[in-house]
């Protein structure tokens, strides 16, 4: 077993508390015998956590860790769970935040793994000063405990951040990092449990059901069975659904008044669950996504709610379910094609960032959260002055919207009554914006339903 070690001495004050001062403590742990051969340096001292029995154990796909960037959610019986999320992509995060004196990093080590940051509270952390850990071990793949950071101040929340940095040393052939899960002592609520508690069926109404898909054939796809209203499997969990009709639920306190602000009927429709959490703070889940309280991160009152990145994590995973109607050419696995990074855009000559119109009132906007020069897509000009809108998106488009992942493409859809319908549809981070010129011109553009798509995905995450 290897370890590094650095230490930090902690005081007590008056109650006798333990404070932290300095570094923080850390232990970088291969759980597997290292030996001179495999290159992997032996200390000579070895420090064993004393397991705590409150402990809470996240798995890798509980909504309460963030991920950011293009992670990918593995299916693996020897994992922590049986599933592990994994990436190469440089500058990839997963984090969470938590309270108590340390916090665990379970992942895992092999001949193709890379290299990754650690903060603790935005300070770095590990052995060599830098916060970078190796994930290379040679001729054999190991699940172990990664990382163990402690002497944390138990009285203040913390965040844990595990940066990809696309990095290997050269006797790796890969850069791939893993995350299995992660340990601390409390959080801001408990691991999701694998089965949602069971609720009771409702009347079937004409309106397609959170956690379900008509059997029906897409017009350019394939058949898409019916995954729901009698107890279905979600298509990733496969956890049995249980419908309840939208709006079952009242907009918790601390939504409503931003939901009656801002055209919620419209921009959110109505609830598909009750008040939750998701990775530390109050959020609740509509037909149209989900809405975050985020009060206290910032003092700018129109930032203080945010729509959660579900629709990125839809298209990463490629499921079958149609967008924009209940029958689609366009899925998204479709979209996951589309929002590969090779299919951005070059930007136009001479652009220097920010975002470009053009004559026919189209607007490029480069793939960057600071909006600096590089590919990129071209917002539609039907939809560039409905994300302006500040009636409806105060925090602006960057913030409530999010980038552009693909060009506006188009689709044939049916909605109810209306089949083949031709609408046009642009994916971004926040939502899926769709343009049907045969609606009445106030909803001739009108955000899709990523929402429910969620639930139907994931009803293990969306509480009933």
């Amino acid at each position: 077993m290897s370890v590094t070690e650095r230490r930090m001495m902690p005081t007590r004050g008056a109650a006798g508390s333990l404070r932290r001062v300095g570094a923080l403590a850390v232990l970088a742990i291969g759980l597997a015998a290292a030996s001179a051969s495999d290159g992997v340096p032996v200390a000579a001292q070895v420090v064993t956590a004393t397991p705590t029995p409150t402990a809470y154990l996240f798995q890798d796909n509980d909504p309460f860790l963030v991920y950011e960037g293009d992670w990918t959610r593995i299916e693996d019986s020897k994992s922590n769970g049986g599933t592990r999320h994994q990436t190469r992509q440089k500058g990839a995060i997963a984090r969470i935040q938590f309270t108590g004196p340390y916090v665990k990093w379970y992942g895992v080590r092999g001949p193709n793994r890379g290299r990754a940051r650690l903060t603790v509270d935005g300070v770095v952390v590990g052995a060599t000063g830098d916060g970078i850990i190796d994930l290379y071990r040679p001729n054999e793949t190991t699940y172990e405990l990664i990382s163990w950071v402690g002497g944390l101040n138990s009285d203040t929340p913390h965040t844990l951040v595990i940066e990809v940095l696309g990095q290997r040393n050269g006797a790796s052939s890969d850069s791939i990092v893993d995350l299995d899960a992660l340990e601390v002592t409390s959080a801001d609520r408990p691991p999701v449990t694998a089965t949602p508690s069971p609720t009771p069926q409702v009347s079937p109404t004409p309106t397609l059901m959170p956690g379900q898909v008509p059997g029906t054939q897409s017009v350019a796809g394939p058949v898409l069975t019916n995954l729901g209203s009698t107890g279905g499997q979600g298509l990733v969990s496969g956890t049995p659904t249980v419908d309840r009709a939208p709006g079952s639920w009242p907009i918790d306190s601390r939504f409503l008044r931003y939901y009656v602000e801002r055209d919620g009927p419209r921009i959110l429709g109505n609830t598909i669950s009750p008040p939750t959490f998701f990775a530390g703070y109050f959020a609740q889940y509509f037909e149209k996504g989900r809405l975050e309280d985020q009060t206290g991160i910032t003092p700018d009152p129109n930032w203080q709610f945010q729509y959660g990145l579900l629709v990125d994590e839809l298209q990463t995973l490629r499921l079958p379910l149609p967008i924009g109607g209940e029958v689609s050419t366009l899925t998204y696995a479709t979209i996951n094609d589309m929002a590969n990074e090779a299919r951005r855009i070059p930007a136009p000559t001479g652009f220097k960032g920010g975002t470009q119109a053009n004559s026919d009132g189209s607007v490029f906007v480069p793939y960057s959260q600071a909006l600096q020069p590089g590919p990129g897509h071209y917002v539609h000009q039907v939809f560039w002055p409905y994300i302006n809108r500040a009636d409806l998106f105060p925090g602006g488009w960057l913030h409530d919207i999010g980038l552009p992942m693909t060009e506006a493409v188009s689709a044939v859809v049916s909605k109810g009554p209306f089949q083949g319908r031709s609408i046009m549809v642009q994916v971004f981070q926040r939502t899926i914006l769709t343009y049907d010129p045969m609606n009445g011109a106030e909803f001739q553009v009108e955000r899709a339903n990523v929402g429910t798509d969620y639930r139907r995905a994931f009803p293990d995450r969306v509480p009933q």
